[in-house]
């Protein structure tokens, strides 16, 4: 049944304007149309999920399992609302599921809260990020702005400790996602509809962190080869991501922030 030139009520939800009301009853993740400066869309055949936004469900589900110590992984993103604006507060409903040696896992449904401080850059604020009908204390106070991480004068793959492969590939997940979050913030202009995000190579990984791969509050030191930009005949490919990672005992609040240089900086 086509409704407004949509095949299925879901699709329709984006046209649909929803009252102050509701918004109130249901909650902000259950949005369904728009309304306040929020717009809701369901991700489904018809209208793919954004590459950008299966990164940010995947950051909410990094920091549940940093701080649950488990190992949720993403399914699919099921619908996401956000806000208007330049930069912007994504509310996310996803499903995940945790490995398990046995066929006893099963799907949960997650919602998570991704906010972006400023578009273009890599500073992004999870408040949010717990299986749905959990209760979560919920960060209400001002973003306080972020120092955006720099090199230090050493080379820090020398000074700091240098992750061996065999952690590189256990913890590739969550490190991966650093870094292709550290380029697609940074650089919204990419023409693959994944940003050539799947060709970075990482080299290295350095950690200056008490405590090192588990730490909550750590810097990360990605070198990596864009060989997105390398087939574009770019020549500033080989680069590192600079990714501070925040996460405040007091309020929950939990942040990523960073940024990309040349290696030229260190050699």
């Amino acid at each position: 049944m086509l409704i407004g030139g949509f095949e299925d009520k879901d699709a329709a939800d984006i046209i649909i304007p929803a009252s102050e009301k509701l918004l109130e009853k249901c909650g902000v993740f259950d949005l369904k149309g728009y309304t306040l400066g929020l717009q809701a869309r369901t991700c489904n055949k018809w209208s793919p999920c954004p590459f950008l936004v299966l990164l940010y469900a995947t950051l909410g589900l990094h920091r549940y399992n940093l701080l649950q110590g488990t190992k949720f992984q993403l399914s699919r993103v099921k619908k996401y609302v956000f806000s208007t604006g330049a930069a912007a507060s994504y509310y996310i409903t996803l499903d995940a599921m945790e490995p398990a040696a046995d066929s006893s896992s099963s799907l949960q449904t997650f919602q998570t809260e991704v906010t972006e401080d400023s578009f273009g850059k890599f500073i992004l604020t999870c408040n949010i990020a717990r299986i749905r009908g959990e209760p979560s204390n919920v960060y209400t106070g001002l973003n306080i702005g972020c120092r955006l991480p720099e090199c230090p004068p050493e080379n820090p793959f020398e000074i700091y400790y240098l992750m061996k492969d065999s952690e590189l590939q256990e913890n590739n997940d969550w490190i991966r996602l650093y870094l292709e979050l550290a380029v697609a913030t940074t650089d919204r202009n990419r023409e693959a509809s994944d940003f050539g995000l799947s060709n970075l190579e990482i080299v290295n990984v350095a950690v200056d962190a008490e405590g090192l791969l588990n730490a909550k509050n750590a810097i990360f030191y990605i070198r990596y080869k864009d060989l997105y930009e390398a087939r574009l005949g770019n020549a500033d490919f080989d680069r590192i991501a600079i990714v501070r990672r925040i996460f405040d005992e007091d309020t929950g609040r939990f942040t990523l922030v960073g940024q990309n240089q040349s290696s030229d900086i260190i050699n």
